[in-house]
């Protein structure tokens, strides 16, 4: 019982020094289950997981969520986090099979919708994401502004703007979002504001994949080119196979 309640206190330790929510949210809704000690094994593992996932090391970060479904088979956020790992990697059918297994068991886990989107977003299956889906019945903000990115994608214009002039729920956390949705609106000037906001506080590979497009639509081939190396480069130590891939191939034919 004492190494129980010892290796408790150094998890809510490790816990006290992130700002991952979603582990604090396990540690809620796993520790009143029947086997204490796995239930423990399994936070170690995910705050782990988490720890590998925000430095990009994808495969240390697939071992520790696999861990932690092995010990807690129906948890959902165990499900979110490999499928997390699965797209960044770009294995989207395998992304959107574990995303699946995590709504299954909690359908309205938000950040597993929201992934949702991103994956039938980058499969051009805007339309199908959409589909049932009411804006207004959710809270967590990038879910509500990948829904209106897609409703633009579709051509309802008229649902994406209803969203996007609500500035209450736009952030700098959501603001590569919203530049792709002012990109499709033909505001490149709006789009790169903000991309370049976002970029003072988190410079990655997608925000300069956006501005490459972005000239590249401009026909400004060289800072296309300029920006596209950037993303390679940021994408390649550690390997972040969804944006390496795609920066890699437009970096290649924009130096041409």
């Amino acid at each position: 019982m004492k190494k129980i309640f010892l290796f408790l206190a150094f998890i809510i330790f490790l816990l006290s020094c992130s700002n991952e929510s979603s582990e604090k949210v396990f540690l809620e809704e796993n520790l009143d289950n029947k086997n204490a000690e796995d239930q423990l094994d399994s936070v170690y593992h995910y705050v782990r997981a988490h720890r590998y996932l925000e430095i990009n090391n994808l495969s240390a970060a697939e071992s520790r969520f696999k861990k932690v479904i092995e010990l807690e088979p129906d948890f959902a956020r165990g499900f979110l986090g490999l499928s997390n790992v699965k797209y960044l990697t770009n294995q989207l059918d395998e992304a959107k099979e574990y995303n699946n297994e995590a709504l299954s068991l909690k359908p309205d886990l938000e950040e597993s919708l929201y992934l949702s989107g991103l994956i039938h977003k980058k499969l051009n299956k805007c339309s199908k994401f959409i589909k049932n889906k009411d804006y207004e019945s959710y809270s967590y903000n990038p879910l509500i502004l990948i829904l209106g990115l897609c409703f633009e994608i579709e051509g309802k214009s008229k649902e994406a703007n209803e969203i996007f002039s609500n500035n209450g729920i736009k952030s700098v956390e959501t603001n590569l979002i919203e530049a792709e949705y002012e990109f499709y609106l033909n505001n490149p000037d709006k789009s790169l504001v903000l991309i370049y906001d976002f970029i003072n506080e988190n410079e990655n590979a997608e925000a300069y994949l956006l501005i490459g497009n972005i000239f590249l639509d401009q026909g400004r081939i060289e800072e296309a080119n300029a920006n596209f190396k950037e993303a390679m480069d940021i994408s390649k130590d550690p390997k972040i196979p969804l944006f390496y891939a795609e920066a890699k191939a437009l970096y290649e034919e924009t130096k041409k």
